[in-house]
């Protein structure tokens, strides 16, 4: 076969066809071309590379093709070019899983297909090193195992007698020896790559620990590997925990002897190794006991350390460096109890100097919950650290955090917001008090001031902020201010948020806040809530903007303007409907079609109408406006009293137009569905018969029998379609 035969899609299905009928000789064309073409040139190979893949992995489940099927797909996964999980590279680590029977990838035995990961793992190639370390990790797998059925259906031939176990050694052998080739490579691995390997080892000890005959071995490595200067000792200890806490009851005893031997070396006795496990550590496993009942274990160790922390005051300074970083997991809970029980703040000095030299991974996640005792305690003198912290340049930056850790009030609020106006810190910092409800113990007139700063910044993030704040200040819960109206009405017409730009990057939240705001300045605010509307209106569906989109959450709050005063919202409505269209009104439209893709219709805005309004629009120009309205009416035909059903009452009046029957069938089937097609439209064609039953309207009865022919044709035709795919 040419080369390039197989870069063409027609060359590649036939290889791939012709691969089932003649597996041997299919391996052996690959081995000729693909197998001897650069890795350039298999980074290049895009065509047909599905087809070669789908291939190889067919071939792979043969036990006599499996080493050179395996060895193909590693030359293609070094090169790999493609990013869906089933790529070459993917299925290369999948061959090597050792799932027994109907969800084993090949024939071969694991003992065959080691020499194949043993090549891998000690090629010069990074990229088949990381390949080897993904196989490796498959065939350490021990519990789930997932295969995509297909490969061992291979036109007539018979279906290969996929691997399982002859004996439960032959498994447990398998394991052991892919855990002993990484094991024994660890050291030399590059960094990167040994770590990854450590990661391996670590997390496929539990499920290989289970297994009897190998517990010995896993635990041996783990050991081992706790005393190697590239593994992290927290990372270890965790993983023995984990273990323990979840499997220990299942144990036999002599096993979680040594894996709670392990443990205990690991974890010390000394009030250092304590603050390491108990502070530096925070784990699941540690509030729960083995049924799963929350316990107070690892709050009374930490009091016991931080008691023991003001009883000989020499042990902390050892451990200072690195309490206040993010290593110290459990920090918060330690600086707390050491706050309570430190009743003069002795230690205070001692703490700001350290955090003063934390460097980059500095937290103040253990002097803030300090600060948090000293709050509740003395916050006068609080308010007197913080100011001097806010003079200090080493610090200040920390401020915000530390307010937000331990307390607040109007001078802290205020201490901040001098910060932010000095360009000592980023107006971006007051985002984090956008968690909790420290902000609503503001007064209302430093909380304005803090909303008048954000709003004041060029920059799209601060107004999000501001959003976010004014929504918890105002509209969460029950709020005891009442919701300003000028300055509302500032932040909810704020020119960045209408502004189209790539840069503007919202949340859920941020659309969700905006409006809840908006709806309670609409209910307080009603004679207001048209300017609102107004810019509403003007950049209706228009993405990157607050309103943006279809279905937009934000429309809300244009319903209820619409509920409390329809006409004036019409007036402005067809400021912007057309005819002609452009995007803006494309979308108001579907606002006042309302319903959304697999809905058979909703009422839509255009329900908040009066419909004399409407009917009046139309006639002052019916020959542009009529088939238009039937375009976007909302699809649902209706008898209900002291309802008008607006698609019936638009037949009644032009539907003796024909572009208006017309529209309106095309507006009605505009649509989506579950479940056969056929059925779908024999629904929809009973329910407008059922209709018709009691119609008396001429148009109303042509545009049904005109809408039912329509459907009949696409009956027969999904019905069709529906048998041959039953074939």
């Amino acid at each position: 076969m040419k080369t390039n035969y197989l870069k063409t899609e027609h060359g590649a299905r036939l290889f791939s066809a012709l691969a089932e009928a003649d597996p041997e000789s299919a391996v052996k064309c690959l081995k000729r071309t693909i197998g001897k073409w650069t890795k350039e040139q298999l980074l290049q190979f895009t065509t047909g590379r599905r087809e070669v893949v789908w291939a190889l992995e067919k071939t792979a489940m043969w036990r006599s093709l499996f080493a050179d099927s395996a060895r193909l797909l590693l030359a293609l996964g070094e090169a790999e070019n493609e990013t869906w999980s089933n790529n070459a590279s993917g299925v290369f680590a999948q061959l090597f899983s050792p799932a027994p029977g109907p969800v084993a990838p090949t024939e071969a035995p694991p003992q065959e297909r080691l020499p194949v990961l043993k090549d891998a793992l000690d090629a010069d190639s990074k990229e088949r090193r990381l390949l080897a370390l993904r196989a490796a990790d498959q065939a350490l797998e021990s519990e789930h195992f997932v295969r995509t059925i297909g490969a061992e259906h291979q036109g007539l031939r018979s279906a290969p007698q996929l691997w399982k176990p002859s004996t439960r050694e032959e498994l447990v052998d398998a394991y052991r020896q892919v855990w002993e080739l990484l094991h024994h490579r660890l050291d030399g691995l590059p960094k990167d790559e040994r770590q990854q390997a450590v990661t391996i080892l670590l997390q496929r000890a539990r499920g290989l620990g289970r297994i009897a005959g190998l517990a010995d071995m896993v635990i041996n490595t783990i050991e081992e590997l706790s005393n190697k200067p590239y593994v992290k000792k927290k990372t270890v200890l965790t993983g023995i925990v984990s273990i323990l806490h979840y499997d220990g009851k299942l144990m036999p005893q002599e096993v979680r002897q040594r894996w709670e031997k392990l443990k205990d070396n690991l974890t010390g006795s000394s009030f250092s190794s304590l603050m390491k496990r108990y502070v530096g550590m925070s784990l699941l496993e540690d509030e729960f006991d083995e049924q799963g009942k929350q316990i107070g274990q690892i709050q009374q160790r930490i009091g016991e350390l931080a008691q023991r922390t003001l009883m000989e005051n020499d042990l902390l300074q050892p451990e200072l460096a690195w309490l206040v970083t993010t290593e110290a997991d459990n920090g918060y809970r330690f600086g707390y109890e050491l706050g309570k029980r430190d009743t003069d703040f002795s230690f205070l000095p001692l703490l700001l100097k350290a955090q003063q030299k934390a460097g980059t991974n500095g937290s103040v996640y253990f002097l803030g919950a300090y600060f948090r005792a000293l709050f509740e305690k003395n916050q006068n003198r609080w308010e007197n650290e913080l100011d001097a912290l806010a003079e200090d340049e080493k610090i200040n930056v920390s401020v915000p955090e530390l307010t937000l850790r331990s307390g607040m009030s109007d001078r802290a609020a205020l201490r901040i917001l001098s910060l932010a106006i000095e360009g000592l810190i980023d107006l971006g910092q007051f985002r984090m008090f956008v968690w909790g409800h420290a902000i609503k113990k503001l007064s209302e007139g430093v909380f304005k001031k803090l909303i008048h700063c954000l709003l004041g910044s060029s920059n799209t993030d601060p107004i999000f902020i501001a959003l976010d704040l004014y929504y918890l200040y105002y509209a969460y819960g029950k709020s005891k201010h009442i919701l300003p109206e000028q300055l509302t009405l500032r932040l909810l017409t704020h020119q960045l948020l209408w502004q189209k730009s790539e840069a503007s990057r919202r949340s859920h939240r941020e659309d969700y806040h905006w409006t809840g705001i908006g709806k309670a300045f609409v209910n307080r605010y009603p004679k207001k809530s048209l300017e609102l509307a107004d810019k509403m209106f003007e950049h209706f569906g228009e993405q990157g903007t607050i309103v943006g989109g279809f279905h937009s959450r934000t429309q809300a709050v244009i319903n209820e303007i619409a509920r409390q005063r329809p006409e004036e919202i019409w007036t402005r409505i067809t400021r912007y409907l057309g005819p002609p269209t452009d995007s803006r009104a494309f979308h108001i439209r579907q606002w006042l079609r309302g319903g959304k893709f697999f809905e058979t219709g909703g009422d839509g805005a255009l329900s908040m109408i009066p419909p004399d309004k409407v009917w009046k629009w139309v006639d002052e120009d019916i020959g542009k406006r009529a088939w238009y309205l039937a375009s976007f009416v909302p699809k649902k035909l209706f008898r209900e009293e002291g309802r008008i059903c607006l698609a019936r009452e638009l037949l009644v009046r032009y539907g003796a137009r024909e572009d208006v029957r017309r529209n309106l069938r095309a507006n009605f089937s505009t649509e989506g569905w579950s479940g056969p097609e056929s059925l779908h439209y024999q629904t929809k064609k009973q329910q407008l018969l059922d209709f018709k039953k009691k119609e008396d309207n001429e148009n109303v009865v042509c545009w049904i029998g005109e809408y039912v022919s329509s459907l009949n044709q696409m009956i027969e035709r999904a019905r069709i379609e529906e048998e041959r795919e039953d074939l």
